[in-house]
């Protein structure tokens, strides 16, 4: 998944105080701790900067485990510089149900994918992420014939990557648009 960071920016539930975010996220993450299968993981996007403590607390008001921390750099695309650093890489947490490490898939991945930026226009979303980084989170952390959610779909960079790999896919998005993108 790929909430809003509660950035500010003009998405919805993205410039919350940080009562109203930890409201929002934290039953989100506890739905998703809910109906995830053992040996699976969940998969979220977010922040690594100052929003960072607002996303573990989040994930303390659940019960799922932390597993790791991996890292997207897209060597070719910079955006949001901050206190004079230009940021090159977003991470994605690795969660999980329980505390066991060996989750099935079908392959492996590294902790640090790359990612270079190409045609994002395609997507017509402002945070839509790489598809090939996408395919090999869902080739590493699902099996063929099984089913992914994703439910701050957006537009619909996972649902398009499910269907080229053989899996089901469940996804949500709020905003119309988005949807009209994805079901192209």
């Amino acid at each position: 998944i790929d909430p809003p960071y509660n950035l500010g920016k003009n998405f919805e539930n993205d410039n919350l105080n940080e009562e109203q975010y930890i409201a929002f996220l934290t039953p989100i993450l506890r739905e998703l701790g809910r109906v995830i299968k053992p040996k699976r993981s969940i998969i979220v996007f977010f922040d690594s900067g100052k929003k960072l403590p607002l996303f573990w607390k989040c994930l303390f008001g659940t019960e799922l485990c932390f597993q790791r921390s991996c890292s997207l750099y897209k060597p070719n695309d910079c955006s949001m510089p901050h206190n004079r650093i230009l940021r090159t890489s977003e991470v994605f947490y690795v969660l999980s149900k329980t505390q066991e490490l060996n989750h099935d898939g079908d392959g492996f991945m590294h902790d640090c994918l790359i990612a270079n930026h190409e045609h994002k226009e395609d997507w017509y979303h402002p945070t839509a992420k790489n598809i090939k980084a996408i395919r090999k989170i869902i080739l590493t952390h699902s099996k063929e014939g099984e089913i992914v959610l994703d439910c701050f779909m957006g537009s619909g960079t996972t649902a398009v990557s499910c269907k080229q790999m053989g899996r089901k896919f469940i996804g949500f998005e709020l905003e119309k648009s988005y949807c009209d993108v994805a079901n192209r």
